[in-house]
């Protein structure tokens, strides 16, 4: 899943405490949107899993980006970032209308940000930085 990178001649290293939280936290929102819509459709119908769905698809986006963390690149970081934004910006509706993920999508989001601006997140997406 992306735990460790080789880096050219100096071995292998280890995925920062803070990025691999941030992946969890992300693969654990999508696991959580795709129990959600399940549960959704079995309880109360397509219709009503498909309000539900929509209010994880930046968490879904999020998680398959996650999986990505062993790799290289500043670019891969940023788009995690603004990713977990637009879920923060996308949940608040399922807040006012009491619905999943409700408050837990804006603070997983935020959590993700707050790790992946932490400098060890960013050398681990820019090794030469």
């Amino acid at each position: 899943m992306g735990q460790m990178v080789s880096d050219s001649g100096s071995g292998i290293h280890r995925m920062p405490g803070p990025v691999r939280a941030a992946q969890l936290i992300a693969l654990g929102m999508a696991a959580l949107g795709i129990a959600c819509t399940a549960s959704a459709a079995w309880l109360f119908g397509t219709r009503l899993a498909m309000i539900t769905a929509v209010a994880f698809v930046p968490s879904w986006l999020l998680g398959v980006l996650a999986l990505a963390f062993g790799a290289v690149g500043n670019t891969l970081r940023i788009a995690a970032i603004l990713l977990a934004g637009l879920a923060m910006v996308w949940t608040v509706p399922a807040i006012t209308a009491g619905r999943p993920p409700g408050w837990l999508g804006p603070i997983a989001s935020l959590i993700v940000i707050v790790l992946l601006f932490r400098r060890s997140a960013r050398r681990w997406f820019e090794p030469g930085w």
